[in-house]
């Protein structure tokens, strides 16, 4: 049995590029996250932070670390159930990148100072407290956001690689 591998010749170049284009269109407009997913992800990043800035017991940081980290992948779960598909930092183009890393600093520094009543034994006063809160909660919704939107775009351009299906 013979397998026709070659071009075939009533497949013109140019509507394959079309269809290329058509496809990453596709991909980027699944790849919309739920107006829920970064107010939620930021509200379980704000529960440990608040947790992590009162200095409260390990009886208490350690239940609810636990349930944040169970909460965000319930959330993954949903978002991928809802869109079909889930993007890593392998699928983010230089411009979502950007975002991307914008993030991971303000995580990085938020939950850092949070942390400062474990070595210090003393609770942030409640005003940092509060800030750190703000900044975490608003920084998820609106780097999140960017990153994303950056992301489509560069989907769609062909800058950024198309994350797979998921099952």
């Amino acid at each position: 049995m013979e397998s026709d591998t070659g071009p075939r010749p009533d497949y013109d170049p140019r509507d394959a590029l079309a269809d290329v284009a058509a496809t990453r269109s596709s991909v980027a407009d699944r790849l919309i996250t739920p107006w829920w997913y970064h107010p939620a992800l930021g509200m379980i990043l704000a529960a440990l932070v608040l947790v992590g800035a009162l200095d409260l017991h390990n009886a208490v940081r350690i239940p609810v670390a636990v349930a944040c980290a169970a909460a965000i992948g319930l959330l993954v779960s949903a978002y991928q159930r809802v869109t079909g598909l889930w993007a890593d930092i392998r699928n983010l183009g230089p411009v979502s990148l950007r975002w991307w890393f914008a993030y991971l600093v303000m995580v990085v520094v938020v939950i850092g100072i949070s942390l400062v009543p474990s070595f210090t034994d003393r609770g942030l006063p409640g005003w940092t407290t509060a800030l750190l809160v703000v900044v975490i909660l608003v920084g998820t919704i609106v780097l999140g956001r960017g990153m994303d939107a950056a992301m489509r775009a560069e989907i769609r351009s062909g800058a950024a690689t198309a994350p797979e299906a998921r099952r």
